[in-house]
């Protein structure tokens, strides 16, 4: 959500704060266990990533659309690493102007969610292609996400305009009105996102799965797993 701040209630973004908090507490006491080493790197490599993603003009090709890469980043290092990743990027890109300070925690909890849900959709979907599986995991995630923004849009009665400017400060919406033409709007464009991400993503995992398939280990088909530990 790229707006300014002052424009959301406090309750909400505060509430955002919080539990962000707690989940970057909890990602940041599970990677005290982790390979620092390994995943350190990884997470520098793929939160920069994201950064690149969520800075390209995307929006010139796809109105009101940016590629986020999340759920490839949850794919590749996982839901503790991503959501950590996704908090990276919102902080650097809200120092950036892009989007307002106070909307961190709520664009982490969106984005980071993002990854997790594309990690877990990819682990279950063992049975696709490798390709198929990350596409379709990236779809469901980000049609889910969407609902998510969208209700969070009629709960705080924020114009649906000011996800990407800075005018209308203190305006409240028809919730009859402007949010149905918000969902079919953002529903309607996000799908040809969608099917853009879907298709990086599942690009983005075969060459992986070719190049270095121990960072798709924990997401793979089990046989992959047996065959690699026979190796």
């Amino acid at each position: 959500m790229h707006i300014p701040d002052g424009i959301l209630p406090v309750w909400i973004w505060v509430l955002g704060f919080i539990l962000m908090s707690l989940v970057m507490g909890l990602g940041l006491f599970r990677l005290r266990t982790m390979d620092k080493m390994k995943e350190i790197p990884l997470l520098g490599a793929l939160s920069a990533t994201m950064l690149v993603g969520m800075s390209l003009p995307t929006e010139l090709i796809i109105p009101g659309y940016h590629i986020n890469l999340s759920v490839v980043t949850g794919i590749l290092i996982g839901p503790t690493l991503g959501f950590i990743a996704a908090f990276i990027a919102n902080l650097i890109l809200a120092l950036m102007g892009h989007g307002g300070i106070t909307v961190i925690g709520l664009n982490t909890l969106l984005l980071g969610s993002e990854a997790i849900l594309g990690h877990t959709l990819f682990y279950l979907l063992k049975r696709l292609p490798n390709f198929w599986r990350a596409a379709l995991a990236t779809i469901l995630t980000l049609l889910i996400t969407t609902v998510i923004l969208i209700g969070f849009v009629a709960l705080s009665h924020l114009n649906p305009e000011l996800l990407h400017q800075g005018e209308g400060y203190g305006q409240e919406l028809n919730i009859n009105g402007s949010v149905m033409t918000f969902a079919i709007i953002v529903l309607t464009v996000g799908v040809i996102g969608w099917i853009v991400e879907s298709a990086i993503t599942g690009a983005v995992v075969i060459f992986i799965s070719q190049v270095k398939p121990d960072m798709l280990e924990h997401a793979l088909h089990t046989k992959f797993m047996k065959k690699a530990e026979g190796n």
